[in-house]
């Protein structure tokens, strides 16, 4: 089953005495068959193994929705299903196997506690950008290099202090040092990063939640910490 933000819903491919097609089934809150969807408010794409993909268009069909063209063979491939409604669009991803043609509702991060259809279609997008992208040695490093490119405070102090002493050539070798050293560190830091993340993950499973919700706890402790110092520098004015 799939939460639409506005009820259920359920994809599967029906070919019983007829060639196969897309089926969706939609119900309200009490579980019961509603129409939330209008056909010309629902697409079906598929992308199958080779990279070739297909658009289809439904119709309405009584209690539920179908595909207007049929489905060609093997009946396995990744469909992503898209659901306007109103000023906004949901978009979930299913996979059909060849040995088992009816699914429900497959989303990504299956395991993961999403708190609404939202947030589950923002989580797609994520992950449709990034797919079949792997970060490369080239990338990190160009990402190490752009960010000791970066201007930074302490940087300019010392080379505004070596300008001002007419020490023009050490301003320059600390700067470029300093650049360099944290040039290494970015980089050094994302890939033991990247390859702790990998194997935590897989040794404990509870991560990956926990990885999803560090962001509040990063945020709350910034905001305590925001808080101390403004309480600290009002006392310090009074």
């Amino acid at each position: 089953m799939m939460d639409t933000g506005h009820g259920r819903g359920e994809i599967s491919i029906f070919e019983t005495g007829v060639p196969p097609r897309f089926r969706l089934y939609f119900y309200d809150r009490a579980r019961r068959p509603a129409q939330l969807f209008a056909a010309n408010e629902v697409s079906i794409e598929t992308l199958r193994p080779d990279g070739s993909k297909q658009l289809f268009a439904v119709v309405e069909k009584g209690e539920f929705l179908e595909s207007t063209t049929h489905i060609p063979e093997p009946h396995e491939f990744a469909v992503t299903l898209t659901l306007s409604h109103g000023d906004h669009v949901h978009t979930y991803q299913t996979q059909f196997a060849e040995d088992e043609h009816h699914h429900h509702h497959d989303d990504i991060g299956a395991d993961e506690d999403f708190e609404d259809a939202h947030q589950r279609a923002h989580a797609l997008e994520i992950q449709k950008r990034f797919a079949n992208r792997n970060v490369t040695t080239g990338q990190l490093a160009l990402f190490g290099l752009t960010g000791g490119l970066l201007p930074c405070p302490a940087a300019v102090t010392v080379l505004l202090l070596c300008l001002q002493l007419k020490r023009y050539v050490l301003g320059f070798i600390l700067v470029l040092s300093f650049s360099i050293g944290l040039a290494l560190t970015l980089i050094a830091a994302g890939s033991l990063a990247a390859w702790g993340v990998g194997h935590v993950a897989k040794r404990f499973k509870g991560f990956s939640t926990l990885a999803y919700r560090a962001p509040y706890f990063s945020s709350a402790i910034l905001i305590c910490m925001g808080i101390y110092v403004a309480l600290a520098g009002y006392a310090h004015v009074r």
